[in-house]
């Protein structure tokens, strides 16, 4: 019996589709919103911002803009958009764009000579140098989107250049520094005010956990019982305004007596002024850059594997690529009053009643606060619990400029033979590179010790924070006085010299090698142990000869390290001795030709063994 097939043949010819049109016409939504893991809107642009554009042009950069910036940071998002809105005032004064189609490369080097020009600002080019570049930058990866998902809509010849901002450091001018007694000027303003911040909360959250209301005053309710009332409106948090008129509590009442509304809320939790000498603080002892300091989270104290008395402040720190973030990591001995692990967890128990009121992707963050008014509405909208902004950090600052120097001249008034120094106006982005350079004179012109403090990787991105006129004078004082030394000890001339290399002032350091300057000249005129004796191989002023000898002594170095590695803990090892290892093996050890290998093994055999390390 033969069965029939009933359902008809699978067609398995394979279909070419063709390639997708560019539409005629693009559409442009009313608004581009971006939102967070949890749905929660966070950044909302308005397309009709870059109404100077072409129509089908505008369209086809607000659809880039909206993919390729989708995944990147809330700043990244918004110095895209102002690089945009700078595109369309060109492309208005050019007048030479009426479509996709006329944004060919020759109106791309338009673009390029009308940034030089510095948008007919005013401003020089060279100060507007950085600003321009970062415009170009950001449309350029637009352009490269439009070229790949929308084929046709530009010209088929568009020649985007990489870098048409080439800068030479010559060219740039160092940034502001503050010096060391600002620095500490500063600090010393951040602790007047962290001690009345916390003595605030600790008073606060005394009376909140009472639980009776507390017994009136003499002359009149008391603050006391203000508090322990407020607390109960909204389970311990401080209620906006039409909470607390709702509940009898006048707002001007707390002004008259108890210093205002921002004041008393420091009794509850953290407000935008309590914050800011707390991020000061701790921006200054991390050298931290602010905007990742900003976005800290809760979680960044880690326990020291060795010293029990000491903390590890860890954050990570967004990085040019897409997604590579690096780790920042400094260590602080907590038994200080005012080191910065002890500020974070005052931080944390003063945000601690925001956490729940914040959005669940900030959550985990330690800078929270919580204003009392929402998108500067009046007085009938909750506030706004999130990370602090970056316009509400710099108004605060300058506020926080003002008290201090208020104090300041108070004190002044009243001690005129022992005056204090105001605080002249700066930003926290100056005080990275003002403690590197402090680190950095402090070590006698060392950049590897300015570098451990950024945590950079490369001793070159942290020459740009040290850069200045002192910077240099030590540079070149550093290289001669090595140069001599080299020179005396490799010739064993004479003079002032030799009497400085003499067996008096050498030393005799790890693995059985002569330092020929264990002391160097401090910034006062003094001597010091250099920092970098007993880790010689770090030493900028190095000088191992290519001879079977040193050959010798270094393979015995490799074969104590070896046979430490085996018998020590892994976390002491890779801490203490890993990096002289590494140096080792990776970089001298490669120098020596394979033919010397041979002899120095051999007399490494007659020499007396290394002692242990531990």
């Amino acid at each position: 019996m033969i069965a029939r097939r009933i359902s008809p043949p699978i067609d398995r010819r394979i279909t070419v589709c063709p390639a997708p049109q560019a539409p005629a016409k693009h559409s442009v939504a009313a608004l581009v919103e971006f939102r967070d893991a949890w749905g929660e809107r966070v950044q909302i642009f308005d397309p009709q911002q870059l109404a100077e554009l072409p129509g089908d042009l505008g369209a086809l950069l607000v659809d880039a803009f909206r993919e390729h910036y989708s995944d990147l940071a809330i700043t990244t998002r918004y110095v895209a958009w102002m690089a945009l809105r700078r595109f369309a005032r060109f492309a208005a004064q050019d007048g030479l764009i009426g479509s996709a189609t006329d944004l060919d490369s020759s109106a791309v080097g338009r673009y390029v000579l009308w940034l030089r020009a510095a948008d007919g600002s005013g401003r020089k080019p060279a100060a507007s140098r950085g600003t321009s570049a970062t415009a170009f930058d950001v449309l350029r990866p637009l352009l490269h989107w439009c070229q790949r998902n929308r084929p046709g809509a530009l010209p088929a010849d568009l020649d985007i250049p990489y870098n048409p901002f080439p800068t030479r450091r010559s060219d740039q001018e160092p940034r502001r520094r503050l010096s060391s007694d600002q620095l500490k000027t500063i600090l010393r303003a951040c602790y007047e005010e962290i001690d009345e911040v916390w003595d605030r909360f600790q008073y606060g959250q005394e009376i909140i956990r009472l639980p009776d209301l507390p017994p009136q005053a003499r002359h009149g309710q008391g603050l006391a019982r203000w508090i322990w009332r407020i607390s109960r409106v909204e389970g311990g948090v401080m209620p906006d305004h039409t909470a607390l008129e709702r509940h009898g509590i006048k707002v001007d009442t707390l002004r008259a007596h108890w210093g205002g509304y921002r004041v008393v809320s420091q009794h509850f939790h953290i407000t935008i002024d309590s914050l800011v000498p707390f991020f000061l603080a701790i921006a200054i002892q991390t050298a931290a850059n602010p905007d990742p300091l900003r976005m800290i989270k809760r979680d960044c104290l880690v326990p020291h594997p060795l010293d029990e008395h000491r903390v590890i402040v860890d954050w990570c720190k967004p990085k040019t690529g897409r997604h590579l973030k690096k780790a920042q990591r400094r260590s602080f001995d907590r038994r200080r009053r005012y080191a910065a692990p002890n500020l974070i967890e005052m931080v944390l128990a003063l945000t601690e009643p925001l956490v729940a009121e914040a959005p669940p992707g900030q959550r985990d963050r330690l800078f929270l606060t919580r204003s009392p008014f929402k998108d500067g509405a009046r007085r009938t909208r909750r506030g706004r619990t999130e990370v602090i902004d970056h316009s509400t950090l710099r108004k605060a600052v300058d506020r926080f400029i003002a008290r201090a120097n208020g104090r300041i001249d108070t004190w002044n008034a009243t001690q005129p033979d022992n005056p204090r120094s105001l605080i002249e106006r700066f930003t926290p982005v100056l005080f990275r590179g003002s403690v590197a350079t402090e680190h950095y004179r402090a070590s006698a012109g060392d950049v590897l010790a300015a570098q451990a403090i950024l945590n950079h990787a490369s001793p070159v991105t942290t020459e740009t924070y040290i850069r200045s006129a002192e910077a240099t004078r030590l540079q070149r004082q550093t290289i001669a006085r090595l140069q001599d030394l080299m020179i005396a000890w490799i010739s064993g001339s004479g003079g002032n010299m030799a009497e400085q290399t003499s067996d008096q002032q050498r030393a005799t350091v790890l693995f059985g090698h002569d330092c020929l300057a264990p002391f160097i000249t401090a910034p006062d005129g003094s001597a010091r142990v250099c920092p970098r004796f007993g880790g010689c191989l770090t030493c900028p002023g190095l000088v191992i000869p290519i001879d079977a000898d040193h050959l010798a002594r270094i393979l015995l170095a490799i074969d104590c390290l070896d046979q430490a590695k085996r018998r020590l803990d892994p976390r002491r090892w890779e801490m203490l001795y890993a990096p002289s290892y590494r140096i080792l093996t990776g970089d001298i050890l490669r120098d020596f030709p394979d033919a010397m290998h041979a002899e120095a093994r051999a007399l490494a055999a007659t020499m007396p063994p290394l002692s242990e390390l531990e």
